[in-house]
C-alpha cells in the first residue's frame, strides 16, 4: 500500500511549516489568556485577542498532528515526539474551549471563575506540551548534527 502523498506548500511539507504556528500561537494565547483572566484592567483587550489565538493555536495543533502522521509514512516514526503530539493537541484544545466559555460567560460569575482557572491550567498544560513536542521534534530532525 502506498502512502498518502504528504501534504505540501512551496514544495515543502506542511507539517514543519505548521508546528511553528504552535509554537508561536499556544503560549502566546496562554500569556494573554492569563492576562485578561487575572488583570482586569487588561481584559478588554487580551481577552478576546487571546481567545482567538487560543483557538487558532488548536487548529493549528490539529494540522500539525495529522500532517506528522503523513509525514512519518515518509521518514520513519520519532518515537519521543508522537509521545508528546497528541498531548499537545488535547491541551491547546481544552484551553481553546475553556477561553471560549471564560469569554462567553461574561455575566456568571462562579462559571466564569471556574472556566478562567481551566483556562490557566490548561494554558499550563498546552505550553508544556508544545514545549515537549516541540524539543523532541527538534531533538529527532537535527539531534545527529554536530
Amino acid at each position: 500500500m502506498t502512502p498518502p502523498e504528504a501534504p505540501v506548500i512551496f514544495d515543502l511539507p506542511l507539517h514543519p511549516l505548521v508546528v511553528h504556528a504552535v509554537v508561536v500561537l499556544v503560549p502566546l494565547a496562554a500569556l494573554l489568556l492569563v492576562l485578561a483572566i487575572c488583570v482586569p484592567r487588561l481584559r478588554a483587550v487580551c481577552g478576546p485577542l487571546g481567545v482567538i489565538l487560543a483557538v487558532a493555536g488548536a487548529i493549528s495543533a490539529v494540522v500539525a498532528d495529522q500532517s506528522g502522521s503523513i509525514l512519518t509514512e515518509y521518514v520513519g516514526t520519532p518515537e519521543e515526539h508522537i509521545r508528546w503530539g497528541l498531548p499537545t493537541v488535547f491541551s491547546s484544545s481544552a484551553m481553546a474551549l475553556s477561553s471560549l466559555l471564560w469569554f462567553f460567560l461574561r455575566g456568571r460569575r462562579l462559571p466564569r471563575l471556574l472556566f478562567g482557572a481551566l483556562t490557566i491550567l490548561g494554558g499550563i498544560a498546552a505550553v508544556t506540551f508544545t514545549i515537549l513536542a516541540g524539543h523532541s521534534g527538534a531533538e529527532a530532525v537535527w539531534g545527529g548534527l554536530s
